[in-house]
């Protein structure tokens, strides 16, 4: 069964600041596109949680390359996924705080 996903408040900001990037740098059908695939791989994430790769210094966080720009972060609860953030994978990885 799969679990309901949610995001944070961060998470959801982020999602929003890139899809807007998108649609200034490439179209309205590109960050369609985008979204539509960030939908496609949540929907696997709710169905197999675990399926990406548990961080060894967050506990609890796990992280899906999304691309090769960016990176979603998540945490497995109880009953829910939660989305956590959406982080450009250039970022210096000590500026990050989940």
């Amino acid at each position: 069964m799969a679990l309901e996903v949610r995001y944070s408040l961060r998470a959801r900001h982020e999602e929003i600041e890139l899809l807007e990037y998108i649609i200034q740098k490439f179209g309205r059908k590109k960050a369609k596109e985008i979204y539509d695939r960030i939908e496609r791989v949540l929907a696997q994430i709710s169905k197999m949680p675990e399926m990406y790769r548990a961080s060894n210094k967050q506990k609890g966080l796990r992280k899906c390359v999304f691309s090769r720009q960016t990176s979603i972060y998540y945490r497995i609860k109880d009953d829910y996924i939660e989305v956590v953030s959406f982080r450009p994978n250039r970022k210096d990885p000590k500026q990050f705080k989940a």
